[in-house]
């Protein structure tokens, strides 16, 4: 596991897994595919954010919130996990 990853949260570790899985989401949608309540599942993303490993991408999802995706360094943290 790359040392960006080892430093976060559990809820940021599979929020991250589930954007590599499933595309860019937004939070609600995040936390509906990683079983998290929706609090979490932001906390999860902005920790990411913070580290510089998901951005918001062009367009709002049904709810109206960001939609998030991996960025290359979110990628390649994954790959040798």
């Amino acid at each position: 596991m790359s040392e960006s990853l080892r430093e976060l949260s559990a809820d940021a570790k599979l929020v991250r897994v589930v954007l590599d899985n499933c595309g860019p989401l937004a939070a609600p949608e995040a936390a509906r595919e990683a079983y998290l309540c929706v609090e979490r599942a932001r906390g999860g993303l902005a920790e990411l954010a913070s580290a510089g490993l998901v951005e918001p991408v062009c367009g709002m999802c049904e709810e109206r919130e960001e939609v998030y995706a991996l960025t290359d360094a979110g990628q390649r943290a994954g790959a040798g996990a």
